[in-house]
Formats: structure tokens, sequence, C-alpha cells
């Protein structure tokens, strides 16, 4: 095991995070960066920079994990979620809230909105709440600003319809960014920021956190989901086992899973927020 192996062994625990889940070249450039600019030049004297330090571990924390975010990721969940998702929510006809938790630079919590202004007919509201730890992040959100590989994925009509070329980049237009609100939340230490029909925690929590706080961060949401409720995760991630007792596989192909109704069968299946 190299030294720099050994640092991420024992210093991954104190961030939650699970070692499988790093890209370790792209992680060691970035904590030597860090060292570097504490004037540290050596792990395990970093090592104890962090532990003595709740300062250092806040900064360290975002580096730890790797933002890779443009509009439609994964395209055709998108396109589940479009033809089978969302005109199911809105032909409620009640207003809508949504969560994109770990929400990067606004990509994904973008992507939704346009798919909810493209669908056909009268639809209620739509509010969303976009949250993520990385406070770089969020700035970029709110400046709605993007380079064109984030768009790379967009169908050219919509990239039409909802982006606007300036010098720097593509803005989106305010059709799709008035009603999504950007907020700094931490699945680890936060509670859920409010209730919801439909929650996406993709390549955040069940990519990065180690198996306890993958159960954590699942019961977390199954709380605040309503009954029918949806939940999409990363196209690799898995749920933790614990995570059946509160969802179903609703389209599996695509990893979008449905609220179980609490209780289930009568018996033995209980809200996560009734055991607390």
């Amino acid at each position: 095991m190299t030294e720099f192996e050994t640092f991420l062994s024992e210093a991954l625990p104190l961030f939650g995070l699970s070692p499988s889940a790093l890209r370790r070249r792209n992680i060691r450039r970035r904590v030597m960066k860090r060292m570097e600019s504490q004037g540290v030049h050596d792990f395990r004297a970093y090592l104890s920079l962090l532990r003595l330090d709740p300062s250092e571990r806040e900064a360290l924390r975002p580096l730890l994990t790797v933002t890779i975010s443009r509009f439609f990721r994964n395209r055709r969940v998108f396109e589940t979620l479009s033809l089978q998702v969302l005109p199911s929510l809105a032909a409620r006809g009640r207003p809508v809230s949504g969560w994109s938790a770990g929400c990067a630079s606004g990509e994904e919590a973008f992507t939704l909105r346009i798919l909810w202004e493209e669908l056909p007919g009268p639809r209620p509201a739509l509010f969303l709440l976009a949250t993520d730890v990385d406070e770089s992040c969020l700035s970029r959100a709110r400046e709605r600003l993007y380079p064109e590989s984030s768009l790379r994925e967009v169908p050219r009509p919509t990239a039409e319809r909802y982006f606007q070329w300036e010098k720097g980049g593509y803005r989106l237009r305010e059709v799709v960014t008035r009603s999504v609100e950007f907020q700094r939340h931490d699945l680890l230490r936060d509670s859920p920021p409010g209730k919801f029909d439909v929650v996406l925690c993709r390549n955040t929590a069940f990519t990065y956190f180690d198996d306890l706080r993958r159960a954590t961060v699942a019961e977390a949401i199954a709380s605040v989901l309503s009954p029918g409720g949806i939940l999409v995760i990363g196209r690799t991630e898995k749920l933790p086992r614990q995570a059946s007792e509160w969802f179903t596989p609703a389209f599996p192909r695509d990893n979008i899973h449905r609220r179980v109704p609490f209780p289930r069968n009568g018996r033995g299946h209980s809200s996560p927020a009734s055991r607390r």
C-alpha cells in the first residue's frame, strides 16, 4: 500500500466516504494541492491536521468527490422521467415538489424543469429545490451560465428554446430558472429540507458514502418522500439492502424507484420517521 493509499484509508472514515468510490489520481492531485496551500508536505502530518481541525476537514471534503455534471446526463433516464413519471405527477392536478440532492452546478435540476415545461397541456406548478455541500458549485448554478460541453446531450430544438448564447457560454432562460431554488445542504449532517414528490440523488450518496451512511441517506429520503413518490439514483448505483423496506423498483432499467406506501401490507414496514 502506497503512502497516499494509507492516508486515504485513515482519512476517508473522517468524512464517511468509501475508498472504493474514489478516482485516486484526481483525488491525489486535489489533496496535495490543498496540503501545499496549508504549508504541509507530508501525508501523516496532514492526517493529524485533519483530525485536529474541523475547519480543515470542511475545506477538504468537497475536493474528495469528482463532479461530473451536464444537462440530460444519461439521457435515457430523463426520457423515462419525461414519458412515464412526470405526466403522472402532473395528472394529480396539484403543485409538485422535487429535490435534486447533490446538484453540482444545477444541470440536473434545470433538466427536470425543462422536461416539465415540455409536458403537453395544462400542468400544475413545479417547485424544485437543488442542494449541494459545495458553495462554489451553487454559485455557478445560480449564475445559470454553462459551457457548450454541458449541453452536448441536449436535443438541438430544446437548446434553442431554453438557452441563449452570450459571451462566455449559454445562459438558461428565466422560464426554466424561476422556480428552481439553490441551497447549501449536507446529506451527511443536515435533515432533509422539505417534503417531496420526486427526489433525484444521483452519483453522490450511493457512490461515495460508506455503507452505514448510504443506509442513513436512504432512510432520510424515504422519510420525506410522499407515498408513491419517485427516487432516482445513478445508473451504476445500488440502494442499500435496508432500503427495500421503503422503496420498490419502478423502472429498474433506469434505476428509478417508487416509495412504498406505509405501512406495506399492514405490517412490518413503517415510516422511517415513526421510529425516531
